[in-house]
């Protein structure tokens, strides 16, 4: 193993590890009265209220309601894993600041609206069939939200050390 792979593994590992510390520093309250409905929670209920009128989708704290299904955000529940995961990674990678930063810009709103698709077709999981929220929350959603989040590492890697390897006149 090369230098540069071993500064990449040992710098995203111990700041993964970091955001997971301060991220469990927040007090419950404070994500479920404040940061669930305000960041997370009003959006999906607008969507949903976009998609679906009649559901007359509300937000009380970290919960999104109607008469037909009730769903929960919760701690991990939020993106927050798969954020620092990438976050970690952009930063344990090396590239230049400014690619860096765009990075960190796009990967984020990429993890934010990924995850809004997830919290809003977990609203219609309950709402249908309640009996497939386990499987559906647990399994398929974080594996396919896994596999999104490291295809947009793949693509932001690949222009970021593009234009070096051009600039270099490597191939």
């Amino acid at each position: 193993m090369d230098f540069q792979t071993l500064r990449f593994i040992v710098v995203a590992a111990l700041l993964y590890g970091a955001f997971h510390f301060a991220y469990h520093k927040v007090p419950d309250d404070v994500l479920s009265n404040t940061i669930y409905p305000n960041v997370i929670g009003h959006f999906a209920a607008k969507t949903i209220n976009t998609i679906t009128p009649d559901r007359n989708v509300k937000v009380h704290n970290n919960a999104i309601l109607s008469k037909k299904a009730k769903l929960n955000i919760v701690r991990g529940c939020d993106g927050s894993g798969v954020l620092f995961m990438l976050t970690a990674a952009i930063l344990g990678f090396g590239a230049s600041f400014r690619k860096t930063i765009i990075g960190l810009l796009l990967g984020t709103l990429t993890v934010y609206l990924i995850n809004q698709v997830r919290i809003v077709g977990l609203y219609y999981v309950v709402e249908h069939n309640r009996a497939w929220f386990p499987p559906v929350h647990t399994y398929y959603a974080p594996t396919l939200i896994i596999f999104l989040v490291a295809g947009f590492f793949l693509i932001w890697t690949r222009w970021a050390t593009a234009s070096e390897t051009n600039k270099t006149g490597d191939a």
